[in-house]
């Protein structure tokens, strides 16, 4: 497997590539989205809602009533809330550098250098590209997409199919995002940390990937409302088995990258204590050896800080963050168990 970064007398070693500054500039759906002169989530919102607005329009006029509208506000939901979460994301890679900085023991320089170069492979415009046409062809030949829709015109269809296919594509394009950010943090964990780096600088890295897995778990319950309204429902089996996969693909992207961040937690809490169990040792054999008052309260204080090291939580994440996460996705769920209950009574 080829070492995630070329550790060199001077730190990372790599080159200012194409890759590195186009990963910078943005993909194509934030060069899209950025064509609309205000932020980014207002500019998605405004996207959706000229989409809803024609989708209302193409029925009124082909349709002469809106029978099935309540699909399309679920779908514009889904398209606000994937294309903000993929700019989203992606601001909140370009700023990581800020907390890499406090917790690689390495130059500041090339720190940079590497986390520039992971961006430009987390955004591969070719590679997630790629990977979003082929969750498109796997949702197809899954039969995902088999809905029992019925519009009179093609066009109705078809202004249906543009919502459905590019929610889809976002969402290809976020599940490629997952196992890409997830990948950043067991490359962090294989650099060397700073043994002075503060917990909360870790818990901020834990942070930012339970604000990741909300945001996709998410998007996880908007198609969950879609697939609620849009017939025939949950009524077959490989559309709850993929909803279920997601389900186990959401807890293993919060508890792998949280785990990966404990081991560093743990890794840097253990060097602490071997360093500061030394010190202590010291002082307390000076504290015997001289038993001045200065002596013994020097001793105290460095027995209160081991009591605080010991009592160190190394896990970068509160039960709060567990409680929500478990709850967005719970609530599907327990959905989609009475949807199965239903379909047996009926």
């Amino acid at each position: 497997m080829e070492a995630p970064y070329n550790i060199g007398a001077d730190g990372l070693c790599m080159d200012e590539d194409h890759s590195a500054k186009k990963g910078r500039s943005g993909i194509h759906l934030e060069r899209f989205i950025s064509l609309i002169p205000v932020p980014y989530y207002l500019g998605w919102s405004l996207f959706a809602a000229a989409f809803l607005s024609i989708s209302c329009l193409v029925l009124l006029a082909f349709e002469k009533s809106l029978s099935q509208i309540e699909v399309f506000p679920i779908v514009s939901a889904i398209i606000v809330l994937e294309g903000t979460a993929i700019n989203w994301t992606h601001d909140k890679i370009r700023s990581f550098d800020e907390i890499l900085k406090n917790v690689i023991d390495l130059p500041n320089d090339a720190i940079r250098r590497a986390h520039e170069r992971q961006e430009a492979e987390i955004f591969n415009e070719k590679r997630l590209t790629i990977f979003a046409i082929i969750f498109i062809i796997v949702v197809h030949i899954s039969g995902i997409d088999y809905h029992e829709l019925s519009f009179r015109s093609s066009l109705s269809y078809l202004a249906f199919n543009f919502g459905y296919y590019f929610a889809v594509y976002l969402m290809g394009i976020g599940l490629y995002l997952l196992f890409k950010t997830a990948q950043t943090v067991y490359r962090i964990g294989k650099m060397p940390l700073k043994v002075d780096a503060l917990f909360s600088d870790f818990q901020a890295i834990g942070t930012l990937y339970s604000k990741f897995t909300i945001y996709a778990a998410s998007a996880y319950v908007m198609w969950g409302f879609f697939h609620m309204v849009v017939p025939p429902r949950f009524s077959s089996l490989q559309l709850m088995l993929w909803f279920f996969g997601f389900t186990l693909l959401l807890f293993a992207y919060f508890i792998i990258p949280q785990y990966s961040i404990h081991g560093m937690m743990s890794s840097t809490k253990k060097e602490k204590i071997e360093i500061f169990s030394s010190r202590l040792k010291a002082a307390m054999d000076e504290s015997f050896r001289v038993p001045t008052e200065e002596n013994v309260s020097h001793l105290k204080d460095m027995l209160a800080v081991q009591d605080q090291l010991d009592r160190m939580c190394d896990w970068p994440f509160g039960k709060y963050d567990m409680l929500r996460i478990a709850l967005i996705i719970i609530v599907p769920l327990v959905i989609l168990f009475l949807e199965m209950i239903y379909g047996i009574i009926k």
